[in-house]
C-alpha cells in the first residue's frame, strides 16, 4: 500500500527536525568551546532549514545572543530578520514589523550592500501583510533609495523590491502601473541573470498580458518560464507554466489546447505542490465541461474539491462549487446542483462580509500615484527646493563682490526678486501637492467604483444566476406536476423567489447603474427619484435646467453617485416629508442644490461620517466646492459646484 504524501511529509519533517536539532546541540558546543564565527553560521544555516517556525524562532534567540556576545554584525543581523520572517510565516505581521526594525542598526554597521534594503522592504512586507498598501510602498521606495546609495550592480533585492510594488499596483486594479514595475524588475533580473526572481516575474507579467486579452504575449512569457524551471530544475515553475498556459487557452476558448497542457501541469505538481495541481485542476474541469466531456469533468472537479477540504485552500472553494455546478447542470442533476448552490451561496456569503469589511477599510487608504507620477512630482519639489538655495547662495556671492553703494542696491533688488520666486516657489509646491492630493482620492473614488462593479457582478451574475436556476427548477416540478400549482407553499415559494430576484436586480443597478448607459443623466436621476419614492414617504421635486451632454461618461457617473450620497442620507437621518433637488448647467459652473424639510443639526457640531465623509471625497477629486447650511428643527440646504471645463475634460476618475 502506498503512504499517502502528507506522511511522508510529515515522517521527513520529523526526522529532519531531530537532526536539525542533533546538529544544532554539536554547533552550539563547538561555541561554548571557543569556537568563531564559523559555528555561528552554521547555526544560521541549520536554523533556517527547520521548518517549523516555533522551532527556528527559538534557535535564532540563541543565535542573536551568540552574536551579540561575539560582536558578529552579521549573525545578529540576520537573526533578527529571519526571525522576523518566520513571524510572518505565522502571519504575526507586528512581529515580523518590529525584528526587521531591530535588525536596522546592525545592517547600518553591516558590509552587505544590500542589508538596509533588505530590512526596509520587510517592513514594506509587514504593511503589505494588513493591507496598508500607502505604509507598504513608502517603505519600498525608501528600501530602493538605500539601495541605490550602496549599489548599482544588478541585484536580487532590487528584483523583488520592484516586484513588491508591482503587487501593491495589481492590489489596487491599476494592472497598468504594476506591468511597469514588473518590466523594471525584469531587467535587472536579466542583467544579473537571477533566474528564479525571473520566473516569478514572468509569470506576472504573462498573467497580466491574459487578464488584458493579449494572449499571444501572455504565452511567451509562459513558455520562457517553463524554460527556465527546465534549466535550473525547478518543477514547481514547469507546472505554473503549464497551468497558466492553460487558463490563457481557456481564455479564448482554445479548450483542446488546454487540456493537455493542465494535465501536464497535474502530473508535475501532484506530489510536491498540490495547491498548484488543485488550481489546475478546477480549469481542466471546465475545460473538459466545455468540449462535452461531463464525466470526466465531474470526477477531475470532485476530486480536486476533497483535496481542497483536505489543505483548507480557502481561495479555491469557489471556484470549484461554481464549475460543478455547471457540470452538474449540464448533465441534468438537478439535486446536485441545487445543493451545490445552497453551499455556493453560504459560502459567497460569508467571503463577501469579510471582502466587504476588508474594502472598506482599503477604501480609507489614500492609494498612491504611479511611480512615473509620483517621481516627476517629487522632482518638480527638489528642484523648487534646490532653485530656491541656488537664488540664495547667488544673492551672497553678488552682495560680496559689489561696492558698498552697490551692495544696498544689488541686495535690496536680489531680495526683492528672491522673495517674489520664493512666492512664486511656494505656489508651485502648493500646486504640486494638491496635485498629488486630487490623485490620490481619485484613485479612491476608482477602487470605490470598480468594487461596486465586482459587486454588481456578483449579484446580478452569480446570485441572480441561481436563482434563475431554482425558478426554472420549480416550474420543471409545476409542469411534472401541475397539481401542485394549487398548494398555497409553492406559490409562496415562487412569489418569494421572484421578489428576490427583483430585490438583486435593484441593488445590483444602484451598485453599478446601467440606466447611465441608456438615458440622459437628469433622466437617470428621475428613475432614481422615482425609485426612492416608491419605498419612502419622502416626496423629492426634481428639477434640471440646461444640456448635460457634453459632460463625459464618469463625470457623469460621479455626479450621480454624489446624488445618491445627499438622497441616501435625507432618507437615513434628516427624517424629511419633502427635498428639492436642483441641477444647473451654464458654460462656466455645474450646480448641485439639495434642500429638506428634516430634522436639521447644529453646523459647528459637525462631525464628518461615513456619508460625508464619501461626499466630500467625491466632490473633491474634480476640485469642486460645497457648503452646508443647518440648523436643529431646520432642515438642510446643500450646494455644490463643479467648473464646467473639468467636466467636460476630465475623464480620469
Amino acid at each position: 500500500m502506498r503512504i499517502p504524501f502528507t506522511l511522508h511529509f510529515l515522517l521527513f519533517c520529523l526526522l529532519f527536525v531531530c537532526i536539525g536539532e542533533a546538529s544544532y546541540a554539536q554547533a552550539d558546543a563547538q561555541l561554548k568551546t571557543g569556537a568563531d564565527t564559523a559555528a555561528i553560521n552554521h547555526l544560521i544555516e541549520i536554523a533556517d532549514n527547520t521548518l517549523n517556525p516555533d522551532s527556528a524562532i527559538a534557535q535564532y534567540d540563541k543565535i542573536l545572543q551568540l552574536s551579540i556576545a561575539a560582536n558578529y554584525v552579521d549573525g545578529a543581523l540576520k537573526a533578527l530578520i529571519t526571525k522576523g520572517i518566520k513571524y510572518s510565516e505565522k502571519e504575526d505581521f507586528l512581529q515580523f514589523r518590529n525584528y526587521s526594525t531591530q535588525a536596522l542598526p546592525w545592517a547600518k554597521k553591516s558590509a552587505s550592500p544590500i542589508a538596509v534594503a533588505w530590512c526596509y522592504n520587510n517592513i514594506g512586507n509587514s504593511y503589505l501583510g494588513v493591507g496598508d498598501y500607502t505604509l507598504a510602498s513608502e517603505y519600498y521606495f525608501t528600501a530602493l533609495k538605500e539601495l541605490k546609495k550602496r549599489t548599482s550592480d544588478p541585484n536580487r533585492m532590487a528584483v523583488n523590491i520592484y516586484n513588491n510594488l508591482g503587487s501593491i499596483y495589481t492590489r489596487l486594479n491599476q494592472d497598468d502601473k504594476a506591468l511597469a514595475y514588473h518590466i523594471e524588475a525584469e531587467k535587472i533580473a536579466r542583467a544579473g541573470k537571477f533566474d528564479y526572481q525571473l520566473a516569478n516575474t514572468l509569470i506576472a507579467k504573462g498573467e497580466y498580458y491574459a487578464s488584458i486579452n493579449k494572449p499571444d504575449s501572455a504565452i511567451k512569457d509562459f513558455n520562457e518560464v517553463m524554460e527556465i524551471g527546465k534549466r535550473i530544475g525547478k518543477m514547481d515553475l514547469e507546472a505554473l507554466a503549464n497551468d497558466d498556459m492553460g487558463k490563457t487557452f481557456i481564455a479564448t476558448e482554445s479548450y483542446q489546447k488546454a487540456i493537455p497542457l493542465l494535465q501536464l501541469a497535474i502530473s508535475q505538481a501532484k506530489n510536491d505542490f498540490p495547491y498548484i495541481a488543485v488550481d489546475a485542476s478546477y480549469s481542466l474541469g471546465d475545460a473538459l465541461n466545455h468540449t462535452g466531456r461531463y464525466k470526466e469533468a465531474e470526477a477531475i472537479l470532485e476530486a480536486a474539491l476533497k483535496e481542497t477540504k483536505a489543505h483548507n485552500f480557502k481561495d479555491n472553494y469557489i471556484d470549484c462549487y461554481s464549475k460543478l455546478i455547471d457540470v452538474y447542470k449540464a448533465t441534468a442533476q438537478y439535486k446536485k446542483a441545487l445543493d451545490f448552490t445552497d453551499s455556493l451561496t453560504i459560502l459567497k456569503d460569508s467571503l463577501m462580509s469579510s471582502e466587504k469589511a476588508k474594502a472598506i477599510n482599503q477604501m480609507e487608504i489614500k492609494y498612491k500615484t504611479a511611480e512615473k507620477d509620483k517621481q516627476i512630482i517629487e522632482n518638480q519639489l527638489l528642484i523648487a527646493h534646490q532653485k530656491s538655495k541656488i537664488t540664495s547662495k547667488n544673492i551672497w556671492i553678488g552682495s560680496i563682490a559689489g561696492s558698498i553703494f552697490l551692495l544696498f542696491i544689488i541686495v535690496a533688488s536680489m531680495l526683492l526678486n528672491a522673495r517674489h520666486k520664493q512666492r512664486l516657489q511656494d505656489e508651485r509646491i502648493k500646486t504640486l501637492q494638491k496635485e498629488n492630493t486630487i490623485s490620490i482620492l481619485k484613485g479612491v473614488v476608482q477602487g470605490e467604483e470598480r468594487e461596486r462593479g465586482r459587486i454588481a457582478r456578483e449579484l446580478h451574475d452569480g446570485i441572480g444566476g441561481m436563482l434563475s436556476a431554482a425558478m426554472m427548477r420549480m416550474m420543471s416540478i409545476r409542469h411534472e406536476k401541475e397539481e401542485i400549482t394549487t398548494i398555497p407553499a409553492y406559490i409562496e415559494a415562487m412569489d418569494l423567489l421572484q421578489e428576490m430576484g427583483d430585490e438583486i436586480r435593484k441593488t445590483a443597478h444602484n451598485l453599478m447603474p446601467e440606466v447611465l448607459l441608456k438615458q440622459s443623466l437628469p433622466e437617470a436621476i428621475r428613475t432614481y427619484c422615482n425609485f426612492i419614492q416608491k419605498s419612502k414617504t419622502l416626496q423629492i421635486d426634481f428639477q434640471s435646467f440646461g444640456s448635460f451632454d457634453n459632460i463625459t461618461q464618469k463625470n457623469k457617473l460621479n455626479i450621480y453617485r454624489i446624488v445618491q450620497e445627499m438622497l441616501k442620507n435625507i432618507t437615513e437621518h434628516a427624517n424629511a416629508t419633502h427635498a428639492l433637488l436642483q441641477l444647473q448647467v451654464n458654460e462656466q459652473l455645474l450646480t448641485i442644490t439639495v434642500e429638506d424639510n428634516g430634522a436639521g443639526f447644529n453646523t459647528g457640531d459637525i462631525k464628518k461620517g461615513i456619508g460625508l465623509h464619501n461626499l466630500q471625497t467625491r466632490v473633491d477629486s474634480v476640485s469642486g466646492h460645497f457648503t452646508i447650511e443647518s440648523a436643529a428643527d431646520k432642515g438642510t440646504s446643500i450646494y455644490i459646484e463643479f467648473d464646467m471645463h473639468k467636466m467636460i475634460t476630465d475623464d480620469t476618475i
